[in-house]
C-alpha cells in the first residue's frame, strides 16, 4: 500500500511541476511589455504639384518644411518631391490626395470648378489686399466654418493660401473707368473672373498663362487680369503699357495631406507635423507671391509702364459695377445651404482687421 502511494504521487508531482512551469511562462509573456513600433516606422511622402521645381513653393516653403519634418522627427518623415505635373495634372492633384496617389498635393482650387463652392469667396472683387493678407483670410475663414472644413473632409488639409490680387494689364488700352472695359477681350484665370470680365462688358478668353504674352504682344488679346508676379515670372513687364490696380480677384491654393498617410502616422508625429503646417505656413505661401509680385511692378513700371491706381472716388463706378456679383455668390451659396451671408461677413471684418495688423 505504501509503495504503491509512493509510486502514483511521483507522476502527480512531476504533471504538477510541469503546470506551474507552464503558468510561470505564460505570466512571463502576459506582463511582457509590447513593442511600440509607432514611433520607429518612417514615412517617405510623396509630394505632387503643378509649379516647376524651382519655384519658391518648392525651394522655400516645401523645402523648408521638408527640412523640419526630417529634423523634428529624427528622420522618420522625409518627401520626394514630383514638381510640374509629373504625377498627374493640375486639376487631378486633389484626386491625387485623396485616392493616396500622392501623400500630399498642391494645386489651385480653380482647377476643380464647382467642388469647393465656399473657397471662391477669394475670388470675389476687393477683398484681398495682398497674397499673404489673403492667405490669412482664407486660413480663418477655415478655422472658423466648419462648412469649409466640410468641403475638405476627404483629405487632411496642411495649408490653404492664395496668390496676389490680380489687376488688370494692357497693351494699348488705358482703362481707368468700368466703361474703358466694354468691348475688350480679356484673358480670365478662372470662372469667377469670367463674370467679373461679363459684368464689366468685356469678353473673357480663358488661356493658358504661357499663352498671355504673344496674345498680348499680337493682338489676340486686349488685356488680361493676373496678379503682379507674372509681370516677372512671365515677363509680361516687356509687352504691357498700362496696370489698372483694383485687386479685382485672388486665386486660392491648397496643399492637402492624405487622410490615410495621416493615420498612418504616431501620434507624436502628427504632433510635429500640426506644429508645422497651418496658419503660419499659409502666410508663408502667399509671401512668396507678394515678393515676386512687388519685383513685378517694379520691373514695369522700369520698362515704362503707366499705373493707374484705383482708390477713393475713382474705386467706386468699380464697386458698383460688380456689386451685383458678390450678391449673387451669396444667394447662390444660401441657395445651396450655406451660412453665406455669415461668412461673407466674417471675411469683410477680416479683411480690416488683418490689414491694420499687417501695417
Amino acid at each position: 500500500m505504501k509503495k504503491s502511494c509512493i509510486r502514483i504521487s511521483v507522476p502527480l508531482i512531476m504533471l504538477l511541476f510541469f503546470v506551474l512551469l507552464l503558468t510561470a511562462c505564460n505570466n512571463t509573456l502576459a506582463f511582457k511589455p509590447e513593442a511600440d513600433n509607432s514611433a520607429e516606422e518612417t514615412h517617405n511622402l510623396i509630394v505632387s504639384h503643378f509649379q516647376p521645381g524651382n519655384h519658391p513653393i518648392q525651394t522655400k516653403v516645401f523645402d523648408g518644411l521638408a527640412s523640419d519634418l526630417k529634423e523634428q522627427t529624427d528622420g522618420r518623415i522625409t518627401m520626394e518631391f514630383y514638381p510640374s505635373n509629373t504625377l498627374g495634372d493640375a486639376g487631378s492633384q486633389y484626386d491625387m490626395a485623396v485616392t493616396r496617389e500622392a501623400d500630399i498635393a498642391l494645386s489651385v482650387y480653380g482647377y476643380s470648378p464647382g467642388r469647393f463652392p465656399l473657397v471662391t469667396i477669394m475670388e470675389l472683387p476687393f477683398l484681398a489686399e495682398s497674397a499673404e493678407h489673403a492667405s490669412e483670410i482664407l486660413m480663418t475663414l477655415y478655422e472658423e466654418f466648419p462648412e469649409m472644413q466640410e468641403e475638405h473632409a476627404d483629405t487632411y488639409p496642411l495649408f490653404l493660401f492664395s496668390a496676389e490680387p490680380a489687376q488688370i494689364i494692357s497693351k494699348d488700352f488705358r482703362i481707368e473707368t468700368p466703361d474703358d472695359m466694354k468691348g475688350l477681350r480679356v484673358r480670365s484665370p478662372s470662372p469667377m473672373a469670367n463674370k467679373i470680365i461679363e459684368a464689366l462688358g468685356a469678353t473673357p478668353v480663358s488661356m493658358p498663362m504661357g499663352d498671355v504674352y504673344e496674345s498680348l504682344e499680337r493682338g489676340v488679346i486686349d488685356a488680361a487680369i493676373v496678379p503682379f508676379e507674372t509681370l516677372y515670372n512671365y515677363s509680361f513687364h516687356e509687352v504691357i503699357n498700362y496696370i489698372t490696380i483694383g485687386d479685382f480677384s485672388a486665386t486660392p491654393f491648397f496643399s492637402v495631406m492624405s487622410q490615410k498617410t495621416y493615420d498612418n502616422f504616431s501620434e507624436e508625429d502628427q504632433s510635429v507635423l500640426n506644429n508645422l503646417v497651418g496658419k503660419e505656413l499659409a502666410k508663408e505661401a502667399g509671401s512668396v507671391y507678394d515678393v515676386d509680385g512687388n519685383i513685378g511692378l517694379e520691373k514695369a513700371i522700369e520698362s515704362g509702364a503707366e499705373v493707374i491706381e484705383l482708390e477713393g472716388d475713382a474705386l467706386i463706378p468699380w464697386q458698383k459695377a460688380l456689386e451685383p456679383m458678390v450678391e449673387r455668390w451669396i444667394k447662390e451659396r444660401t441657395e445651396e445651404g450655406y451660412p453665406a451671408q455669415k461668412i461673407y461677413d466674417r471675411a469683410m471684418e477680416l479683411k480690416e482687421e488683418l490689414s491694420v495688423r499687417e501695417e
